[in-house]
């Protein structure tokens, strides 16, 4: 099921039968630029699998700039909020991946801006999130914002956006990253740790950046298949602690209080 807005960006819906389910919402990354297939239909596949209905949101068909970015990812936001589909309204997900994972965060640090319900939780995999020099994916910045100077940098920073209203956020990176270095997820954790959100980090201690699920599947195209899964055997855990992580979320959040 497609749903598209005013511009050629759409959200493509899986709603895998007619009970009520929570909805992960992917957004994968792509610098801004694109949006990758290896963060789509593979990620989808397992979220599939845990029982979640999906959606994955193709945000870059039209190259949209500064906040008509986020004002049309609130429009999808809202088709689900106000849609009949056996959706769960109350645990509705958040997931991005790099560049993604600044889209998808934008709005989930932000929604009260838009006077929305919070998302149920957001899942964060080596996202940008900062606009700091030196650890900024630079070619982000330039894309959302046409140009590069403090202003802009200090509008793209995710880690100033963070309030006690944060949904609570696994986040996982790998520490030798060199496109999108660790401090941004370090950043944001800093930042939702000093709001009191609750909050799993999992750094691996190595594996390049855009690691996917890590699997054979989703190689890059230049990588060969075996060794890619048997570099990334390790980092494959995310996905299952990330599924864990929301499980253990009513009791984790009633005892938080």
């Amino acid at each position: 099921m497609i749903i598209q807005m005013s511009s050629n960006n759409y959200m493509e819906l899986f709603i895998q039968d007619d009970t009520t389910r929570p909805i992960v919402l992917i957004a994968p990354g792509g610098g801004y630029q694109r949006t990758s297939p290896r963060e789509a239909n593979p990620i989808k596949d397992k979220l599939v699998q845990e029982g979640y209905h999906v959606g994955i949101i193709y945000y870059r068909q039209s190259i949209l700039v500064k906040e008509d970015v986020v004002d049309e990812l609130v429009s999808f936001y809202q088709y689900i909020l106000e849609s009949t589909h056996p959706i769960d309204k109350k645990k509705i997900i958040l997931m991005g991946f790099s560049s993604g994972g600044h889209y998808i965060a934008k709005l989930g640090l932000t929604y009260q801006h838009y006077q929305l319900q919070a998302p149920y939780a957001m899942i964060l995999c080596y996202p940008v999130i900062t606009g700091e020099e030196h650890i900024a994916h630079e070619d982000s910045i330039k894309r959302l914002y046409g140009e590069i100077n403090e202003k802009t940098r200090a509008l793209f920073s995710l880690e100033k956006r963070v309030t006690k209203y944060a949904p609570p956020t696994f986040l996982f990176h790998t520490l030798n990253d060199t496109a999108v270095p660790v401090e941004n997820s370090l950043k944001l954790f800093n930042a939702l740790k000093k709001n009191e959100i609750l909050t799993d980090l999992h750094i691996f201690n190595q594996g390049v950046h855009g690691i996917s699920l890590g699997t054979k599947e989703v190689k890059k195209d230049e990588d060969d298949p075996n060794r890619f899964e048997l570099e990334n055997l390790h980092n494959q855990n995310w996905f299952n602690l990330a599924m864990s992580f929301l499980r253990q979320l009513p009791f984790n959040i009633h005892n938080n209080k």
